[in-house]
């Protein structure tokens, strides 16, 4: 019989993804499914952090994650939230490639376009160039994020 560990931690969203791991959605993990409904919710308990008397963080609820190495994990449970979050974050970086378009603080957007993409979406292999994902969504919905949402070589 095989060993399992459990390790359980409070961590944000930048610390989950900003820590050089990699995250993928198993095959046998349903497929993307937020509807309107889910996301008004995210986006009211986002918004909600603003208010003065706000909370000082989202709690994004428990997520589970499998690993053989430690650098690798399955989501087990979660990707609904990752997914939507990071969804999110490219819509973001998408509005800041505008702005860096329109030149509007170009040189500081661009720097923060960069870092965002990096930390939180993935990043263009220094060696390869080939665009390496933070996270993998399963068979059904990996396509689209890879054709539209990955960082592309220089």
């Amino acid at each position: 019989m095989s060993s399992m560990s459990f390790n359980t931690a409070n961590q944000t969203f930048r610390q989950l993804m900003g820590n050089g791991l990699l995250y993928r959605v198993p095959p046998f993990q349903r497929d993307y499914s937020w509807t309107d409904s889910e996301w008004d919710d995210l986006w009211r308990d986002i918004l909600a952090l603003f208010d003065e008397d706000g909370e000082s963080a989202h709690y994004m609820g428990y997520l589970v994650f499998q690993s053989a190495d430690n650098k690798h994990f399955d989501i087990i449970d979660g990707q609904q939230r990752i997914t939507t979050i990071s969804i999110a974050i490219l819509v973001i970086l998408g509005l800041m490639k505008d702005m860096v378009a329109r030149g509007i603080d170009d040189e500081d957007n661009e720097k923060r376009l960069s870092s965002l993409q990096n930390s939180y979406i993935g990043y263009v292999d220094p060696v390869s160039l080939v665009p390496v994902p933070k996270l993998a969504l399963n068979r059904h919905n990996n396509f689209f994020l890879n054709r539209n949402c990955l960082p592309t070589p220089p």
